[in-house]
């Protein structure tokens, strides 16, 4: 609270910043010597007051003499505040010169202990006034001096003393336009810095603008994409269902029986049709996943019989690679768990159909087990496999969309790289996580962490 007073006294409002500043200094000069007199009027006043039976006169002027410049602080205050801060300065230096003219001895004050006090209105000059105001009161100083010393009994003119005045009249000159100069190129750079800032902030909006159109934009596109990748998908499927099934049936020999040549083309049409199913399933399910329209369907399941639906789907796809596939299921997990059982399924057979691809020789192993034994929150699915490992560096673009990175291996391998970003985003859907452990040559082991929910009991 005190602060802000004192700088709504101090601070004067002005066009010119230097009109300002000069108008504030000259404000803390004049609460200075107010303050000094003010000290001054109360001990005049305290001797004045101890002495009324033997009034003591030089008390008494003191005392007079402190009133009197109290009067005009207040007088230069106020037309610093309302009306000129150059007629106010030079009121308040005269002011000043006149204290100091008049506070000592006349001897005193021509050549002895105050004739310095007479440099301080010099300097004041040059800072309150203009520069050139410093020759001025040193001329002024010079008078007042001159004056007194007319009163002494052995008149000698202060010519040492003038000369002196006029010197540091010089050096209060050089100083304060040092300074003005000094003042003005600082404003010049502020002025400078101040458009850089104002430009750089014009352009970083304006880039703001740009880039936001432009991921708007972006947006735009990729729901368009996901929109037209969603509807594709979905009018293949039906075409693609449609050529499996009489596929399916010609090699049931619904339309008559077949030569050994017409079953093995019919058969390679089978697997790819089977091929192209699961990519438009996979795109279908990254849009669906992509848009936010992929719910979960929730029920109670038995995860051996999991693990024994992911061993006959997959086993015959395994030993025609030269693969073993085996299952096991913790004792300890519950006989009956609680989420999306076909999810499940999907995650499973995609993580296993992955280890196919890439493994060579050996096998393939699907645990299901409890982490932390039976009083753990989560349950978790390993799928292991022999293959040649994953570099480290890798083992986070794997789930990358579209990512392939073999090209040497996934060549040999039909797909659009989106398997194990599928997996990956249903796991997480399911409030789970993912995670792969590999050896360069020994094979990999990816473990999905999934919250434990037991089915309830009917």
């Amino acid at each position: 609270m005190n602060a802000t007073w004192l700088k709504l006294l101090l601070e004067v409002s002005a066009d010119d910043p230097d009109e300002a500043r000069r108008r504030q200094l000259l404000n803390i000069l004049l609460l200075g010597l107010a303050v000094l007199t003010l000290l001054t009027l109360v001990v005049t006043g305290a001797v004045t007051a101890s002495n009324l039976a033997d009034p003591d006169s030089s008390a008494l002027l003191a005392f007079l003499g402190s009133l009197t410049v109290v009067a005009g602080i207040v007088l230069v205050f106020i037309v610093n505040r309302y009306w000129s801060d150059l007629v106010a300065s030079s009121l308040f230096l005269l002011l000043l010169t006149t204290i100091i003219t008049f506070s000592d001895h006349p001897a005193k004050v021509v050549e002895g202990r105050s004739t310095f006090l007479f440099t301080i209105p010099i300097l004041m000059a040059s800072v309150i006034l203009r520069p050139w105001a410093s020759f001025a009161l040193a001329g002024l100083s010079s008078a007042m001096i001159a004056a007194v010393a007319l009163r002494l009994p052995q008149y000698i003119p202060p010519f040492p003393t003038m000369l002196g005045f006029l010197a540091f009249a010089f050096i209060a000159w050089v100083s304060s336009r040092s300074l003005e100069n000094a003042v003005r190129e600082l404003r010049a750079v502020n002025r400078e810095l101040d458009e850089r800032v104002e430009a750089r902030t014009r352009e970083l909006r304006e880039a703001n603008i740009q880039l936001a159109q432009a991921n708007e934009s972006l947006m735009e596109l990729d729901r368009l994409k996901s929109r037209f990748v969603s509807t594709v998908s979905h009018e293949l499927r039906t075409p693609l269902g449609v050529v499996q099934g009489f596929t399916e049936m010609l090699l049931d020999g619904v339309y008559g029986s077949l030569a050994d040549k017409q079953r093995n083309a019919l058969d390679r049409i089978d697997r790819n049709t089977r091929t192209l199913q699961n990519i438009v399933n996979d795109l279908l399910d990254q849009a669906r996943i992509e848009a936010g329209q992929l719910s979960l369907r929730f029920a109670p399941f038995r995860p051996g019989e999991l693990a024994r639906e992911v061993e006959s789907t997959m086993g015959v796809l395994a030993e025609r690679e030269g693969l073993a596939l085996t299952t096991s299921v913790d004792p300890g997990l519950p006989d009956a768990l609680y989420g999306d059982r076909e999810r499940l399924l999907q995650i499973l057979l995609n993580l296993v159909t992955n280890a196919i691809k890439f493994t060579e020789e050996g096998g393939i192993h699907v645990r299901m087990v409890l982490p932390d034994g039976v009083q753990s929150s989560h349950w978790a699915i390993d799928v292991a496999d022999t293959g040649p490992g994953i570099p480290e560096e890798d083992r986070e673009a794997i789930f990358v969309p579209f990512r392939r990175l073999d090209e040497s291996m996934t060549r040999r391998h039909r797909g659009v790289g989106l398997g194990l970003s599928i997996v990956k985003q249903l796991v997480e859907i399911m409030e789970g996580t993912i995670s792969v452990s590999s050896e360069l040559g020994q094979g990999s082991t990816f473990t999905v962490l999934l919250p434990l929910k037991r089915a309830r009991k009917e």
